[in-house]
């Protein structure tokens, strides 16, 4: 089957001339396409008539937001085919089904919209019992990282959701929902969350809806949110929509009428149990769609990020109507984000099934209804002067480092760790300050490799030096990874006590670990320690001088993957980073991983001769050494 055309199989029996082509299939009139796709684009408030010029337009596009390419001719010639009535490839109004899933298909996920309502519904939760506050994990939700919560498991992330919410009616939490999101801001656009819909699609939905067909927006997110979303965002009823749910019982909960409380006639309402009764994400998704609509979807739409709509879209690729899957993939750093998968997965399927991949990059005339810019990365506050007083460099705070770190409690804490938990030698270990040891999602981002964490919250490069050999003592690595520097920079060490410091680690790691090469990851800029940027680039470069100066016979490599954490200005960007500003969140770990990940595959498969790491393993990192 061509990339660039959908699935359009004829009925047997039928004769040549009553088959569609794509020529006979775009002479349909779509007027009332593109009347429906104007009034998405324009709002849905009462327009005046459009003057038979602006109809002639609108009927010539109705998918204005797309540029012309094979993608869009897909869509546009399955749409006339199956409506095409007499023609082969009709499929009755009853028979057109379709599903789209959300958070990254119709809307921008990072970071994911239901859950920052959930973070919402914590925070008043911790208001009433402040102790949970410490305890995970609604701590960390309370930083903002909920990528990282989610990225623990979303059968966890669910649990989470439906747990907070425990006790209260369906009613009004969808009113709840329905109030943040008419509300709340986007972290990183700081647009109203509509406003982060994709126009494109939204474009899509009027076509479909125009052209009698039935659309379900089929998510992984909770049921609560999303069936406001839905009706906000798209027009698009709860009826229609499909998502996670918890168990509910009926509740008697008061009277009907508050002055008539001595009469039998009770309120009831649907409660929420603490329990998840289904999780609505990969091969779930097709169940939930056959439970609930009964009918097998002929489109379907889901993303790249992760592979939970796989299943969904070769569930309706089979089908025996004509039918057509898209895959978004978020390739615009510039407009919105750009980001894949670890395993790459969605991709392969899309390429073993043909599906059409919608690239937001070069399909995309525009992403959203208006150009969105993204939030200028705050800068650390400082200190005013008196009036008068001009300010000089010591009126600003210092940025210092981390308190001292506790060696002989982190030595302990490892080797107990390697006791309770033996890592398998000959893998990669990483040593650094908490960039590394807050890095939980090592297994998702880089799948398959044998990943050891070994990071030490708060310490200096200069004291690893002194430890680092009894740190890896026990995973026999192959590889390490030394990713710290940041902190002795931010206590005042020049470049050259941070190159004798990473000599004296190398000195002492390769005599204790003869068989490891030693990755050298470059300080990454933070957007607390802005003003730290050109000292930590001297110490950098100070340290690829030193790994080069080695030589090919050195064990030595230099990364510099921090291209990861910066927008197309040059700057670190938010969503690369905590609440904290210093730390990365899962965005920024996952964007590093993609630069890192080629690196430490060629070294742990053997490719670390001379020259093996000349190629640049991303698209703006830089792998020098050896």
């Amino acid at each position: 089957m061509s990339d660039h055309e959908p699935v359009v199989a004829p009925h047997s029996g039928d004769s040549a001339a009553d088959r569609v082509s794509p020529a006979s299939a775009m002479a349909v009139p779509l007027v009332a396409l593109g009347l429906l796709a104007a009034a998405v684009w324009f709002g849905s408030a009462p327009k005046p008539a459009p003057t038979p010029q602006q109809a002639d337009t609108a009927a010539a596009d109705p998918l204005p937001s797309w540029h012309e390419g094979p993608t869009k001719r897909a869509i546009l010639d399955f749409v006339a085919a199956v409506t095409r009535r007499g023609a082969a490839t009709f499929v009755p109004a009853a028979e057109r089904i379709a599903v789209f899933d959300h958070d990254g298909t119709l809307v921008c996920e990072k970071p994911v919209l239901h859950g920052m309502f959930l973070v919402d519904r914590v925070r008043a939760l911790v208001e009433r019992q402040p102790e949970l506050a410490h305890e995970e994990p609604y701590a960390t939700l309370l930083t903002g990282d909920l990528e990282f919560v989610r990225r623990l498991g979303k059968k966890f992330f669910a649990d989470i959701t439906f747990s907070t919410l425990a006790g209260a009616a369906e009613e009004r939490l969808e009113a709840e929902a329905r109030d943040f999101i008419r509300t709340a801001r986007h972290p990183v656009f700081d647009v109203p969350f509509g406003e982060v819909a994709y126009q494109p699609m939204k474009e899509l939905i009027a076509l479909l809806r125009s052209q009698d067909f039935r659309v379900w927006i089929c998510s992984g997110s909770g049921v609560h949110f999303m069936r406001p979303a839905a009706e906000e965002w798209y027009g698009i009823g709860p009826e229609y929509v499909i998502a996670s749910r918890p168990l509910t019982e009926m509740r008697e909960v008061g009277p009907v009428d508050p002055d008539a409380a001595a009469s039998p006639n009770k309120r009831l309402d649907l409660v929420v149990l603490p329990e998840l009764l289904v999780l609505n994400d990969e091969d779930r998704k097709p169940v939930s769609i056959g439970e609930q609509i009964g009918r097998r979807p002929i489109f379907a739409a889901g993303n790249v990020g992760t592979k939970g709509d796989i299943a969904m879209l070769r569930w309706s690729q089979s089908a025996d109507r004509p039918n057509l899957q898209l895959l978004v993939l978020h390739d615009d750093a510039e407009r919105e984000m750009a980001y894949g998968e670890p395993t790459n997965a969605s991709l392969e399927a899309a390429a073993a099934y043909g599906w059409h991949v919608v690239h937001m990059a070069s399909d995309w005339k525009r992403v959203f209804a208006s150009p969105l810019h993204k939030k200028a990365a705050p800068r650390p506050a400082v200190a005013e002067p008196a009036a008068g007083d001009p300010l000089t460099p010591t009126d600003v705070p210092a940025a210092t480092g981390p308190p001292p770190t506790d060696w002989a409690k982190e030595l302990a804490a490892c080797a107990e760790l390697d006791r309770t938990s033996p890592p398998t030698p000959g893998g990669a270990c990483l040593l650094g300050s908490s960039n590394i040891s807050r890095w939980a999602t090592l297994a998702d981002d880089f799948p398959g490799l044998n990943v050891v964490n070994r990071g030490v919250s708060g310490c200096r490069l200069e004291e690893l030096a002194d430890h680092a050999a009894v740190i890896v003592a026990a995973a026999r690595p192959r590889v390490v990874v030394v990713a710290a520097g940041t902190n002795d920079v931010s206590d005042g060490r020049t470049a050259e006590e941070v190159r004798r410091s990473f000599q004296r680690l190398t000195a002492n790691l390769q005599a204790a670990q003869p068989q490891a090469t030693i990755v050298f990851l470059a300080i990454s800029p933070t957007i607390r320690r802005r003003d730290q940027r050109d000292r930590q680039q001297a110490a950098n470069a100070a340290v690829e001088e030193f790994i080069a100066a080695r030589g090919a016979g050195g064990r030595l490599v230099y990364v510099d993957a921090n291209a990861a954490f910066l927008g197309p200005d040059g700057e670190p960007t938010a969503e690369c980073f905590l609440d904290d500003l210093q730390h990365p969140s899962t965005i920024g770990n996952a964007r590093r991983a993609e630069l890192l990940r080629p690196v430490l595959q060629r070294l742990l498969q053997g490719g670390d001769g001379p020259g093996g790491l000349q190629a640049t393993p991303g698209p703006a990192a830089a792998a020098t050494g050896e």
